[in-house]
């Protein structure tokens, strides 16, 4: 899977989000949607476990409390929702303290990420491409 582009969609008045076409051409009829602060990341389930694996690898260690707490909270804030018959996703099933910047009637960004989309407020997505441009030219070209 490579997903990648950038959709702004709008919230209907249920919080459902249309996933764009292509995007959902990848997901069968379920995605795992995890609060990242300002956004929420859509995965597959296999996509969510290979994606908890990868930020604990083979060095964690279920003895260690810290760790283990890390990954129970990260496994615990995901919610997995099913994707409907007209391709939309229900943005209400992520608890209400996560999803704050999300309303009813406004537009959100639906941005693809390799093994996983995004969706971001737009205007927490404008600022971070802005601040994020420089960084880009300078990783793609010398200076």
């Amino acid at each position: 899977m490579h997903l990648m582009g950038t959709k702004r969609h709008s919230v209907d008045s249920k919080l459902r989000l249309k996933l764009p076409a292509e995007f959902r051409r990848e997901f069968d009829d379920q995605v795992c949607l995890l609060p990242m602060g300002e956004s929420l990341y859509g995965f597959t389930p296999a996509e969510h476990a290979s994606f908890v694996e990868e930020r604990f690898g083979s060095n964690f260690n279920p003895r260690n409390r810290a760790q283990e707490d890390l990954r129970r909270l990260l496994n615990a804030s995901t919610v997995e929702v099913d994707i409907d018959s007209a391709g939309r996703i229900s943005l209400g099933k992520v608890p209400e303290e996560a999803r704050t910047w999300i309303e009813p009637n406004k537009p959100v960004v639906v941005v693809g990420n390799e093994r996983r989309f995004e969706i971001w407020n737009e205007e927490s997505w404008k600022r971070l491409e802005q601040e994020t441009q420089a960084k880009l030219q300078s990783l793609l070209y010398d200076a």
